[in-house]
């Protein structure tokens, strides 16, 4: 599914509208501060305006897992939440993040004059949902197999898949990666280092190549 924008098919001039409508607040936050925790009562969704952020779980020993990578245009809040009481979901600033923050009880409601631009809003924000739906089934898939080998490999295929090449960049560090992955860093790093010698891949650092 191509991946779709809360702002798709709104004008500038009915985006300005919505704005006066809404009241939105914008919030700049520094690279390594949390945005959003999900432990508490949420009542707002966040708009990624700029920057790069994750939302990640914190489990009851402490555990770190990146749950999702969130960029430019991305939404996360109530609506993208996972039902699970008493745990620790965040939003946590990777670079410097700029977000615009909307109620949540006013994006679905539809207002008294039933304006066309609030319904396209709503509209898009029903399809990135699927979209998001699509990128955790990614994600169970990736986890599902059933080595940390096959795990990598699916994973490359993936961002290769993203990339529209066998030579690309990863969108995480090696440290995340292994948050991702739900894996010790250590033995991802080995696992790696396999992969190269058996020319499955070249590797060096965050640069990946699939041979």
């Amino acid at each position: 599914m191509q991946k779709s924008s809360i702002f798709s098919d709104i004008s500038p001039a009915e985006w300005e509208r919505i704005l006066h409508c809404f009241q939105p607040i914008t919030q700049k936050f520094e690279a390594g501060s949390y945005i959003m925790t999900f432990s508490e009562d949420l009542d707002r969704i966040g708009i990624m305006l700029s920057g790069k952020a994750h939302l990640t779980y914190i489990d009851a020993d402490g555990k770190y897992t990146i749950l999702e990578q969130l960029y430019t245009n991305d939404v996360f809040g109530e609506v993208f939440s996972l039902p699970l009481e008493e745990q620790e979901f965040t939003v946590q600033a990777i670079t410097d993040c700029e977000i615009m923050f909307l109620s949540y009880d006013h994006l679905v409601k539809p207002c008294s004059k039933a304006c066309a631009h609030h319904s396209q809003l709503i509209n898009n924000l029903f399809h990135m949902t699927a979209c998001k739906a699509q990128m955790l089934a990614m994600h169970i898939h990736i986890l599902s197999q059933r080595t940390l080998r096959h795990k990598l490999m699916t994973y490359f295929e993936y961002e290769a898949l993203q990339n529209r090449s066998r030579s690309y960049t990863l969108s995480l560090t090696l440290s995340a990666l292994a948050d991702y992955l739900c894996t010790d860093r250590s033995a991802m790093m080995r696992e790696i280092r396999h992969l190269n010698e058996d020319g499955k891949l070249s590797s060096k650092g965050r640069s990946i190549t699939l041979l």
